[in-house]
């Protein structure tokens, strides 16, 4: 097939990337006044064998204003004297700010400087008229950004009678504006120039492509031109037997039935067939083209292109001809990775009458795949939720884009209970773990923007991480709904404009419940009396009392709920709407707990258990016979969940003193805490006045060297003031315990040094009365304090500094592109016990990679000191590879009380550090 086209008059030529392209920083690295920052964490576990986690300060390190740049390549042209030689050259911001540039060179003449306006590797009509550079000249590139780039052509024409060593590495030199230090040398960089000259045909090939750059979100295809050119103005000089071999790099692959060949005399267009053979163009000159993988659909061999001219490239093809052109297509798959894709072509010729062959190459294009983010999010959703539970939604990120980048995490539309609290985790591989295996931390800020993020996310499936979303349900929800949602968004750190979703949806909330039995609980019974919602038509039980005497109804309170711990009020009346809570006179009714201490509310019960409540009914002595209907009420101080049970007293036809509550807490080895009681006489007569009674209080330890004092409540606040309240044993001294009386006493309890983490000390307070003038024996309850000892206690700091002989600090610091950051982790035991599997972890900050085992940087080690200050150092076995980023991990079996735990990484900051290439003095 032949067609007739018109071509632009164009100079096809090698381009770095396009005028004012991005992709030399790319997102790595960092600009001015950027932050690098990120904090350690430790998780461990408690002597109870229970996960802690702790996070470490922040650390942030500033960066400073960068003035780099990079003038590439070097080049080398072969033409015939007296033509233009064509340079092509890239001049890249690498610095982190903006920045203008002057253009100079080292030429004895004229140049022409031409800018790629619209980044197709093409010189248009409309860029033809170049901007002159003077001898000593200046040319003027004004404002780019970090990263950016732009191409130039340099035009260097000679004369027929010029010798090639007037043109040798000939300098072009591109100077910041924007670095101005007194004293000090400005930032360049530089380019050199080399012109040869040969007689009797000069081929000559440039290649070029219609675009410099694109993502790989969709298959991208890439228009080829190949044009060749004989610059020697005489005709008969022809360059002979010429034949180029284009072989494709990793990322092009060719368009099959793509290539046409535009020939040298009027412009014809031939398409050409893929196979190896014969073609001939409409000026009879034969011609041969071949792609190698031609019916190789499968084949992961490069493409390669061969091009042969077998009677060669007449003399005067100049470049400005608009003929002799080869293109053909090429695509870029779907998902190609980030990166540059350099491609040249090798050429051969012979100069006519020489029978010498000279093998050269072209120009190389770049075509750079940039990157893009895409993203997979997957949302989960819980059938039923019960008040109070945890729930817990695994979300699937996973990376579909063709480069790592970072998501921030936020929630939004959480149409939850009110009341429901969430926490953020992260789920991802584990170095030095099997393929597969996840571990899940805490989620952090990994690159100091004050956002949490899933810190580097490779693309891929296998590289997919989860965000876990802990929902706690408010444990008081009267009237629950169904279908709740709350929305997890990923935000890309790259192109804050892109963001994926996930939606973790709960069913329905199942509302805690509780019932109150006799005599046995649920869990012992599920026939138990009194089992089901109350109250009942009939009395469940009835007892029988005398006057003066004391009976007892056992109440079972079950919380029959599934995940709330609950506390419940005890309440009795003998209305079964409760609208009068006054009992008859004469009778008085208690509720106790094991041990006979009196309470008026249970103690927290776990979903499923119960727990055993006496309501202790006392009948004065003369109190008339009668049936007292006694109704027993409990209600959740946390949920409100209730129930009612009813009973009944019988009466047919009174010496006590009691302490309460029972009481826990708990303390550190050498620590003390202080319980608050009430002291109460329930009977009906004086006790402890010293006449008709003595009343002291007496303290017993279950652990040897533990010790107790008591204090009187002077003021009665309620307020533990030791400058107020007076020690306290006698009751002598506040002249007894009138009947029905109480008072609050403070029990200060002192765990000695040596306390044993973990262990619990059981103090018991005993109210010890004599007989007295009294005939009753007198009834007596205790108290008791369970104090337990905290174990380890653990502290983490990170440090950082910038110079190995500068002190560690935790403040912030300014540093350059290049320079290294130095880590320190510290862990410290301040308990008094062992804690156990300790993983201490950091993550290499953005902006930033590991270094050792280079510029004199060891590998990262850390070390376990004693109490007594010796030490052991040891090799880190978890850490990225060196120029890489990712987690450092130590794992620690046992840190002992008083011992320490760091270790120290390298991190260099990404970007070039100083000038680059050259330097020259300030003028």
């Amino acid at each position: 097939m032949m067609k007739k086209s018109n071509l632009k008059l164009a100079l096809l030529f090698s381009l770095i990337a396009g005028a004012k392209a991005y992709g030399a920083i790319g997102a790595e690295i960092p600009l001015a006044n950027a932050d690098i920052g990120n904090q350690a964490y430790l998780s461990y576990y408690t002597e109870a064998g229970v996960q802690k986690l702790i996070q470490s300060n922040i650390v942030i390190t500033r960066i400073n204003a960068s003035y780099n740049l990079a003038l590439t390549p070097n080049r080398e042209q072969t033409i015939t004297a007296g033509s233009i030689a064509y340079f092509s050259h890239t001049l890249t911001n690498t610095g982190n700010i903006v920045d203008s540039y002057e253009l100079t060179h080292g030429y004895d003449k004229t140049l022409t400087v031409y800018l790629d306006k619209n980044n197709n590797g093409v010189l248009d009509s409309d860029e033809l008229t170049g901007t002159q550079i003077l001898k000593d000249g200046k040319f003027p590139i004004n404002s780019l950004n970090p990263g950016e780039r732009t191409s130039l052509i340099i035009a260097v024409p000679t004369a027929s009678g010029d010798e090639a060593s007037l043109y040798k590495d000939k300098p072009i030199t591109a100077k910041s504006i924007g670095y101005s230090v007194a004293g000090q040398l400005s930032k360049t960089a530089t380019a050199l120039e080399t012109i040869y000259f040969q007689t009797g045909g000069n081929a000559i090939v440039y290649k070029a492509i219609n675009k410099a750059s694109a993502t790989s979100e969709f298959e991208q295809e890439i228009v080829v031109s190949l044009k060749l050119a004989n610059d020697d103005k005489t005709p008969t000089n022809i360059a002979e037997l010429f034949k180029l071999t284009d072989e494709l790099q990793d990322g092009f692959k060719y368009v099959p039935n793509s290539a046409t060949f535009k020939n040298f005399e009027d412009g014809t267009v031939t398409a050409l067939t893929d196979d190896d053979k014969d073609e001939i163009g409409n000026n009879s000159a034969p011609l041969k083209f071949e792609w190698n993988n031609l019916g190789k659909p499968n084949s992961t061999e490069k493409d390669k292109i061969t091009f042969e001219l077998p009677n060669g490239i007449p003399g005067n093809i100049q470049l400005s001809n608009p003929n002799g052109v080869l293109q053909f297509k090429v695509k870029v798959p779907i998902n190609t990775k980030v990166g540059t894709i350099s491609n040249s072509v090798k050429y051969e010729f012979e100069p006519f009458g020489t029978n010498t062959k000279l093998e050269r190459e072209s120009n190389a294009v770049n075509y750079e795949v940039l990157k893009y983010v895409r993203a997979k999010f997957d949302g989960m959703h819980i059938p039923v939720g019960n008040a109070g539970e945890t729930l817990r939604f695994v979300n699937k990120f996973t990376n579909t884009a063709n480069s790592a980048e970072r998501y921030s995490i936020t929630l939004s539309d959480q149409f939850f209970p009110a009341g429901t609290t969430f926490r953020l985790a992260m789920d991802s591989k584990q170095i030095g773990t099997e393929e597969g295996n996840h571990v899940e931390r805490p989620i952090i800020d990994t690159n100091g923007d004050g956002k949490m993020d899933t810190g580097l996310v490779d693309p891929g499936e296998d590289n997919h991480v989860n965000v876990i979303l802990y929902a706690t349900l408010p444990i008081n929800m009267p009237n629950p709904g169904s279908d709740y949602k709350i929305v997890k968004n990923a935000t890309s750190t790259f192109k804050p404009d892109y963001n994926v979703k996930a939606n973790d949806t709960l069913g329905t909330i199942k509302i805690s419940t509780v019932d109150i039995t006799n005599n046995t609980s649920l869990s012992e019974d599920p026939n138990s009396l009194g089992n089901g919602l109350g109250p009942e038509r009939n009395p469940v039980t009835q007892i029988s009392l005398n006057p003066g005497k004391v009976g007892n109804f056992v109440l079972h309170i079950n919380n029959t709920s599934q995940y709330v711990d609950e506390q419940y009020s005890l309440e009795v009346s003998t209305k079964a709407d409760f609208s009068d809570m006054a009992l008859p006179a004469g009778v008085v009714v208690k509720f106790k707990q094991g041990g006979g201490a009196e309470v008026t509310k249970t103690e927290k019960i776990t979903p499923g258990n119960s727990q055993r409540i006496d309501a202790e009914v006392t009948v004065a002595a003369n109190t008339g016979a009668a049936v007292v209907p006694l109704y027993f009420r409990v209600t959740s101080l946390t949920t409100g969940s209730r129930d009612i049970k009813y009973d009944s007293l019988n009466i047919n036809a009174v010496r006590s003193v009691q302490i309460i509550p029972n009481l826990t807490g708990e303390t550190y080895a050498g620590g003390n805490i202080v319980y608050t009681h009430k002291v109460r006489n329930n009977g009906n007569v004086l006790e402890g006045d010293g006449k008709a009674s003595s009343l002291n209080l007496k303290t017993t330890e279950s652990i040897a060297q533990w010790k107790t004092e008591t204090f009187l409540d002077v003021n009665k606040n309620g307020i533990f003031e030791p400058a107020i309240d007076i020690p306290f044993v006698d009751f002598a001294t506040t002249n007894g315990l009138k009947a029905g009386e109480e008072v609050t006493i403070f029990a200060r309890v002192f765990a000695p040094l040596g306390a044993v983490a973990g262990s619990t000390n059981r103090t018991t307070i005993t109210p010890v009365i004599t007989q007295g003038t009294y005939a009753t024996t007198p009834t007596i309850t205790s108290a008791t304090d369970d104090t337990k000892i905290l174990a380890e206690k653990l502290n983490i700091i990170k440090y950082q500094r910038l110079d190995p002989a500068a002190k560690w600090t935790t403040g912030l610091q300014k540093a350059n592109s290049g320079d290294k950051i130095y880590y320190r982790i510290e862990v410290k035991n301040t308990g008094s016990d062992e804690a156990r599997t300790l993983q201490l972890k950091d993550s290499i900050p953005f902006y930033t990679t590991i270094i050792y085992g280079v510029e004199s940087i060891l590998a990262p080690k850390y070390r376990i000191t004693k109490a007594d200050g010796s030490f052991e150092e040891l090799t880190i076995p978890n850490l990225p590879t060196s120029g890489t980023r990712g987690d450092v991990v130590v794992d620690i079996p046992v840190l002992a009380p008083g011992a320490t735990a760091s270790m120290e990484f390298v991190v260099k900051i990404n970007g070039v550090k100083g000038a680059v290439i050259e330097e020259e003095s300030v003028n």
